[in-house]
């Protein structure tokens, strides 16, 4: 139903252009009409767009219990859609975090000589894990969130 055309409907009755019964058929026509499916096509592919930018960044989370899989998921998944610019714009976000996160994890590696790799490992860890989960609910929101501490290789 298109709210517009029913204020009009509704203006040219007030206006005497329209007798009642004219209005009132002419109301049932609009009330009886299927929404256009341009309006709910647009609506689930914006939908469809901000879910699957938050699954990218979802992926990450893989990389916690199998990491080899949690760096190729998020990379496929951005290749795949990448002609989308709100897809292609975290996809880059993710990239940037991914190449970040394995510098900073092979300094963490390099210091567990000294003990303080354990702790750079632990933080990045949780980083990681939390990054992810407020990326994804920003994506999902429509919203673009640069991770901190995120070097940046991919312009965004």
């Amino acid at each position: 139903m298109d709210t517009e055309k029913l204020r009009s409907l509704h203006k040219l009755k007030e206006e005497g252009v329209l007798s009642e019964e004219e209005f009132q058929t002419e109301k049932q026509k609009l009330l009886n009409e299927p929404p256009t499916r341009a309006t709910s096509q647009a609506v689930a592919t914006e939908e469809d767009r901000r879910q699957y930018a938050m699954f990218i960044h979802l992926s990450l989370l893989l990389g916690v219990a199998f990491p080899w899989i949690g760096l190729i998921i998020p990379i496929v998944l951005w290749l795949v859609k990448r002609e989308d610019e709100y897809i292609d714009k975290n996809g880059r976000v993710v990239a940037n975090w991914l190449i970040s996160s394995i510098i900073y994890s092979i300094v963490g590696f390099i210091l567990l000589v000294v003990i303080i790799g354990f702790g750079v490992l632990l933080a990045l860890a949780v980083c990681h894990i939390i990054f992810a989960i407020v990326g994804a609910i920003k994506a999902k929101d429509g919203e673009l969130w640069h991770y901190p501490l995120s070097i940046k290789f991919f312009n965004v």
